[in-house]
């Protein structure tokens, strides 16, 4: 059996932007199900720092990850988003049991 793709993602709103940061990524939230090779695909929020954001993401492999990450949706946040965004970090994981 193929092991999907797993994919942690930190981001990090620019003081002032934390809620428009929230509404762009919300978008990202609403595209992916319909996304080939969309398993999983969870926004959360910080309790101790509002602003900061962390995506668990399932994905059937890398390609669907590249895929996801061309799509319309993505770009349309992107050319939005560089002035909201402080940080990013991408992490990609294996399973191992």
């Amino acid at each position: 059996m193929k092991e999907k793709l797993v994919v942690v993602a930190l981001v990090n709103a620019n003081k002032g932007s934390e809620d428009l940061l929230r509404q762009g990524l919300m978008t990202l939230v609403e595209a992916a199900p319909k996304e080939p090779g969309y398993v999983q695909y969870d926004l959360h929020e910080s309790i101790d720092n509002p602003g900061q954001f962390l995506f668990y993401e399932i994905w059937e492999d890398e390609d669907a990850l590249n895929v996801h990450n061309n799509t319309d949706a993505m770009k349309a946040f992107g050319a939005k988003a560089g002035q909201w965004i402080q940080s990013v970090t991408l992490t990609k994981y294996k399973r191992l049991h």
